[in-house]
């Protein structure tokens, strides 16, 4: 990446940018490869949970952090890339959990009302 990507920025490189975040759960509703309002607020809010300076601009190293040290996104199978994204052990899963109640994706009332309705799989 020769130069920071900032707002109005187009490209391949953006692109590569909305993958990464939306693979950590950013709501991106920006045009693909157009790095708008949605694009910029995700990586302020990145910037901001790592107390880094929030200026939604997005050089190498911060890619390379965002990325968590995976290969770019288009290098490996979509399959892969979804399943380096589940969780493995019941530690991930809580975490994954809290992440989702911090991102106001559900509520703990309706994580705890829907583990309720669990159905052991021996039972199925």
């Amino acid at each position: 990446m020769a130069r920071p990507l900032k707002m109005f920025m187009r490209g391949k490189s953006i692109t590569q940018l909305q993958e990464v975040l939306r693979r950590m759960g950013y709501n991106i509703k920006d045009q693909k490869a157009l790095f708008g309002v949605d694009t910029r607020d995700a990586v302020k809010s990145f910037q901001k949970q790592h107390s880094l300076k929030s200026t939604g601009h997005v050089d190498e190293a911060l890619m390379k952090q965002m990325q968590g040290g995976a290969a770019p996104v288009g290098h490996e199978s979509e399959d892969k890339v979804k399943a380096k994204a589940l969780p493995t052990n019941q530690a991930e899963l809580d975490a994954l959990v809290r992440l989702l109640i911090q991102q106001k994706v559900f509520t703990q009332d309706e994580w705890d009302k829907e583990k309720k309705k669990v159905v052991p799989s021996s039972l199925i």
